[in-house]
């Protein structure tokens, strides 16, 4: 079993498992993208998904709200996402606008229990008052959670047309935005992955909260995700929040309970995935 670090009392609901660490399924698309493709029915993708038994699932207030009965039945750790970030104002399209805007009121949040808040903190801007009011949100909102025991998760990308595609998992970009991430008030950080253990291992040395990672472009195969799982938890990571690479695999739950096994049992890629392997899964920014 890999050591974690210790961490504010804040964090204890997400990570209090025998591990230390939790695998998070985020299934909170549908406030960006709409009815994305292998997500079109929500219930059903979710059940997929509860069949592999995560430790929480990253999801809309809304979508926590009317699927409270399946959750709780499930027995799973509910993280909630607090803002909106889409790219067009047409439904479900990718026109490369950048809209951002806070979403739902923090005692709204509250009031559904999360064992988390997550909200995004886009680098890379064309439009420097979209920025201040993204920082000014995540400072407020840390301050509304503070001794709630509700921790907030912050999600530091590299989304904006200043910062080159190429650049998303470049180690000096991520290193500096998790560390603004935490100063603006992060219990958890939601991380890119730097592609390597000896170039991801310091930041997470360097990080007084826990990091856990996102899930990169939706681009690659399951096995090279679950490879990224294992080089992040070796580097000292707590864990994921990983999306489509997961929903939009052959087999959800299979896929599940490789990572369970990769972060809870320290287990390897070899040891957890075979050849029968799905196709590549493509299509948009994954979150």
């Amino acid at each position: 079993m890999r050591s974690g670090q210790l961490e504010p009392m804040t964090t204890n609901r997400l990570l209090d498992t025998p591990s230390g660490n939790a695998v998070v399924v985020a299934l909170d698309h549908g406030l960006s993208l709409g009815a994305p493709e292998g997500f079109e029915n929500p219930r059903e993708t979710m059940d997929k998904v509860l069949r592999g038994k995560p430790d929480a699932v990253l999801v809309g207030p809304h979508f926590a709200r009317h699927y409270q009965e399946r959750l709780q039945e499930a027995d799973v750790d509910v993280i909630l996402t607090a803002d909106v970030v889409t790219f067009s104002t047409s439904p479900g399209r990718d026109h490369g606008e950048d809209l951002w805007t806070p979403a739902f009121d923090a005692e709204f949040l509250q009031e559904l229990d999360p064992v988390g808040v997550k909200t995004v903190l886009v680098f890379g801007r064309d439009d420097n008052e979209t920025f201040r009011r993204n920082i000014e949100y995540i400072s407020q909102l840390a301050e509304q959670l503070r001794d709630t025991g509700i921790p907030l998760v912050v999600e530091p990308v590299m989304w904006g047309e200043r910062i080159p595609d190429q650049l998303e998992t470049d180690t000096d970009y991520v290193a500096d935005a998790m560390r603004m991430g935490w100063e603006f008030g992060a219990d958890i950080l939601k991380a890119p992955y730097t592609g390597s253990v000896e170039s991801f291992e310091p930041l997470v040395e360097n990080s007084p909260v826990p990091v856990m990672i996102l899930g990169g472009p939706a681009t690659g195969t399951t096995r090279a995700m679950l490879e990224s799982v294992e080089g992040a938890m070796d580097a000292g990571a707590r864990g994921l929040m990983i999306g489509r690479t997961i929903w939009k695999s052959e087999d959800p739950a299979r896929t599940v309970s490789a990572l369970m096994e990769i972060v809870h049992e320290g287990a390897s890629v070899e040891e957890v995935w075979d050849e029968r392997e799905p196709a590549a899964v493509t299509g948009g920014r994954e979150t």
